[in-house]
C-alpha cells in the first residue's frame, strides 16, 4: 500500500506543476481542467463552466492546501528541487487569488473569471464553503511561506466561517451540475458539512498554535454537537443504531424530506477521519481526553456501521445517497473521493483506538483502497470522478468539474502514510 500511495502522490502532483509551469504567465492559477480519464483539455467544445474562464474558488483553496502539504511532504523525503518548483507555484497561485479576493471585499465567490467577476449570481453574504476552502488553503500557504500578512488574513477569514456556523447562519454557495445531488440552500436545514470539514482546518490550526486554546474549543464543540445530533446512539427510532443522519432542522431534529431521512455514506465516513485527525493531534498534545475517550465509543462504530450501509460490494465504490428510513440506495451513484477520505478514516480511527473493532475497520479500510486503485485510479495519478452501481465511468460530475487538486485523494492518502 505504502509504496502505491506514494506513486499516486508523486505521478499527480508532477502533471498538476507541469500543467501550470506551462502556462503560468497566461494562467497562474490551478489549472486541473482536463479530463481525467481521456487526458483531453477542456476549451470552447466544453460547456463554460468547464474551461479556464471559470475559476473556482473549491479547487483554488483546496490547491493552496494540497500544494503547501504536498511541499513538506517531498522536502522530507529529499526532493528539494520538485518542492522548490511547488513553493514558487503556491506563491503565485496565493498572490493571484488574494489579488481576486480583494477586488471582491474580502471574499471570493463560487467561481470567477480571471478577471474577478463572479461567474454564477451570487445567493448570499453568508460564510460559505469558498470561504472555508480557502481560509484552510490560504493558512496553510502562510505556514510553508512563512508569511505573517497571509497568516492573519487566512485566521480573519477561518473565524468568520466559524462564527457564522455557529449561530447557524453558514449558507452553501456550491452550484448544482448533477440533477441527482441537491446541493441548493433551503432554510432551516443544518447539514453537518460545514462543521466536518471545518474539523479539517481546526486541527492545522491546533497544531501550528497549541497555546490558543480557542481552536481545540471550537473542535470539541463542532465534534459534540454532531455525535449527540447525526449520529443515532439511541436517541432516534426512526433509524439504525450508528445511522449518521447527514442534516438537522432548528430544532436539531432529523431533517426528513418528505419520508426520507438523507444520509451520504461518503460524508458521514469523512467525518470520523476529519474527526480522527483532530483528536490524533489533540492526542499528541495531551488534551481533551474526556473528548478522545468517548469518540472511542462511536467513531469505530459509525465507520463499521455507515461502510456496510454505502459500500457496493459488486462495482466496489460508495453510494452518494442513502435512506436511513427505508434502508434503500436513493443515488447509486459512486465519486471517487469517499474512498481515499475513507482510507484516511480506517487508518486514523484503528490508531487512535486498537483493540476489538481494529480488524473489522482494517478490512474495510483495505476494500476501499482496493476499490479506489482497481475501479477508480487513472495512469495520471487521478481518481475518475464518478462511476455507476454497475462499476461503468459515467460523465457526472459531484462538486465541479476541474480534478482534484490533491485534496480528496492525495491529503487523505498522505495522513494514511505518516501512520504506515
Amino acid at each position: 500500500m505504502k509504496k502505491v500511495i506514494q506513486e499516486i502522490i508523486c505521478r499527480s502532483m508532477r502533471e498538476i506543476l507541469r500543467r501550470f509551469e506551462a502556462n503560468s504567465e497566461k494562467y497562474p492559477y490551478i489549472d486541473t481542467k482536463f479530463d481525467i480519464v481521456s487526458n483531453r483539455d477542456f476549451g470552447m467544445v466544453d460547456e463554460p463552466f468547464r474551461r479556464r474562464e471559470c475559476i473556482y474558488s473549491w479547487i483554488q483553496g483546496r490547491g493552496l492546501e494540497s500544494i503547501a502539504k504536498h511541499i513538506g511532504f517531498f522536502r522530507k523525503n529529499g526532493d528539494g528541487d520538485l518542492a522548490d518548483r511547488l513553493q514558487e507555484m503556491l506563491r503565485t497561485v496565493a498572490m493571484q487569488m488574494e489579488k481576486l479576493r480583494r477586488q471582491n471585499c474580502g471574499r471570493l465567490p463560487f467561481a470567477m473569471t480571471p478577471q474577478g467577476i463572479s461567474f454564477f449570481a451570487q445567493e448570499s453574504s453568508h460564510a460559505n464553503y469558498s470561504d472555508l476552502f480557502y481560509s484552510k488553503g490560504l493558512f496553510a500557504a502562510s505556514q510553508i511561506l512563512d508569511d505573517p500578512d497571509l497568516e492573519r488574513e487566512a485566521e480573519k477569514l477561518f473565524s468568520f466561517v466559524l462564527e457564522e456556523i455557529r449561530q447557524g447562519l453558514f449558507h452553501t454557495d456550491q452550484q448544482c451540475f448533477d440533477p441527482k445531488n441537491k446541493v441548493a440552500y433551503i432554510p432551516g436545514k443544518f447539514p453537518q458539512g460545514p462543521k466536518m470539514i471545518a474539523l479539517g482546518g481546526l486541527a492545522d490550526w491546533i497544531s501550528a498554535k497549541p497555546e490558543e486554546t480557542r481552536w481545540a474549543d471550537t473542535a470539541e464543540q463542532f465534534i459534540r454537537f454532531i455525535f449527540e445530533h447525526h449520529i443515532n446512539r439511541g436517541q432516534y427510532r426512526s433509524c439504525q443504531l450508528w445511522d449518521f443522519i447527514e442534516s438537522v432542522d432548528a430544532e436539531k431534529k432529523p431533517w426528513y424530506d418528505k419520508d426520507q431521512l438523507f444520509c451520504d455514506p461518503g460524508h458521514a465516513l469523512e467525518f470520523t477521519g476529519l474527526a480522527g485527525k483532530c483528536l490524533s493531534v489533540l492526542k499528541q498534545q495531551g488534551r481533551k481526553s474526556d473528548l478522545i475517550k468517548e469518540a472511542g465509543n462511536i467513531l469505530p462504530q459509525v465507520f463499521i456501521h455507515i461502510f456496510d450501509r454505502g459500500f457496493n460490494n459488486f462495482a466496489g465504490g460508495i453510494c452518494k445517497g442513502f435512506d436511513l428510513a427505508s434502508g434503500t440506495v436513493l443515488n447509486s451513484d459512486m465519486p471517487w473521493w469517499s474512498l481515499p477520505e475513507t482510507v484516511r478514516a480506517g487508518a486514523k480511527i484503528a490508531e487512535l483506538y486498537p483493540g476489538n473493532h481494529t480488524p473489522q475497520v482494517l478490512i474495510r479500510t483495505g476494500q476501499a483502497f482496493q476499490a479506489f486503485v482497481q475501479g477508480f485510479l487513472q495512469p495520471n495519478g487521478f481518481g475518475c470522478q464518478t462511476r455507476d452501481k454497475d462499476g461503468r465511468i459515467i460523465n457526472v460530475i459531484p462538486a465541479v468539474s476541474d480534478a482534484d487538486p490533491g485534496y480528496h485523494t492525495n491529503l487523505s492518502l498522505l495522513d494514511v502514510l505518516e501512520i504506515l
